[in-house]
């Protein structure tokens, strides 16, 4: 069981990174302790609460105390799992909202961070009705406090704050445009690398002439310096990452113009010389060729593949 004192003690002891608790307007001492109980683990469950407070305060006092702390925005109360709830920290916002229900709409889309939230979560979380929630969103969307985002591979929009960037798993990343993959420029950084990727194999087989290894080793080349190379040349209007650049090379691997290390490095394939009319000629395979000759069982007249090479 635990004592007023104890908790207190509790609490000071653990070393917490330094946060403001904004305690104006609060003069009970169970909301300041219910507070500051909160904001020691930035969530709490009803069920946490209760044992930390158990033989302090008693249930009814406890429920007051939230309920204060609701009234004063201080603290949030999502639903929990099989019936409870958790309790954590408000987030300080300096927007100005002209109802309830706006604040409502607005922390439920700041809540949903870059993942954004669906109209139909939305009113759920909400409680309002369709018309007036939708009404809502279009005069925040009007006053740019959010902005909605169509979401690749459906119709489906989600609205997030004005200032998030989107989660790529919403916007399918850097190589879609209008929910669509840009191909012409996937095409583009392909050839770019592939140019940089031959530029310095060349330079590695000129380093080092008449040692095969050591040109296969310098030829080699990290996808870390591949993607510098490319935001170095300024063909990308989005900022590519690592992993959007390695996207890249692995479509230029599966096209046969480089190959790929276990150790993430990439370097140029030349590309193979086409084999010469004669080289395919059916002859070369076939396992009569030491009896086929003119006007024998076995013959170049009577061949069906040879005939058939020669019409091709």
């Amino acid at each position: 069981m635990y004592s007023e004192g104890f908790i207190k003690q509790e609490i000071q002891d653990e070393e917490i990174a330094p946060m403001e608790i904004v305690t104006e307007g609060i003069d009970r001492q169970p909301d300041i302790e219910i507070l500051t109980l909160v904001q020691r683990s930035e969530s709490i469950s009803d069920v946490e609460l209760a044992k930390l407070t158990e033989g302090v305060y008693t249930s009814e006092e406890r429920v007051q105390g939230i309920n204060r702390l609701l009234a004063a925005h201080k603290i949030d109360m999502i639903n929990g799992l099989r019936g409870k709830f958790i309790l954590r920290l408000k987030k300080q916002t300096s927007q100005r909202f002209q109802s309830a229900e706006e604040q409502a709409v607005y922390e439920a889309i700041a809540d949903a961070d870059s993942a954004g939230i669906w109209i139909r979560d939305l009113r759920e979380r909400t409680g309002l009705p369709q018309m007036q929630l939708t009404r809502l969103l279009k005069a925040m969307e009007k006053q740019k406090s959010i902005k909605s985002v169509k979401t690749v591979g459906n119709t489906r929009k989600c609205y997030m704050l004005f200032d998030i960037q989107p989660d790529e798993s919403l916007t399918g990343g850097a190589f879609f445009s209008d929910q669509q993959i840009d191909s012409q420029f996937v095409e583009m950084l392909v050839q770019v690398s592939s140019s940089f990727l031959k530029a310095r194999r060349k330079m590695a087989e000129d380093k080092h002439p008449g040692d095969p290894l050591a040109q296969r080793e310098a030829s080699f080349v990290r996808s870390e310096e591949i993607a510098t190379y490319i935001r170095s040349k300024g063909v990308s209007k989005v900022e590519l990452t690592v992993l959007d650049v390695e996207s890249v090379l692995n479509v230029a691997v599966l096209d046969g113009h480089l190959e790929r290390r276990t150790d993430g490095s990439y370097r140029a394939i030349y590309a193979a010389k086409p084999l010469t009319f004669l080289a395919n000629s059916p002859c070369i395979h076939c396992p009569l060729i030491a009896e086929c000759r003119p006007n024998h069982v076995v013959s170049p007249e009577t061949c069906e593949y040879f005939q058939k090479w020669l019409d091709f």
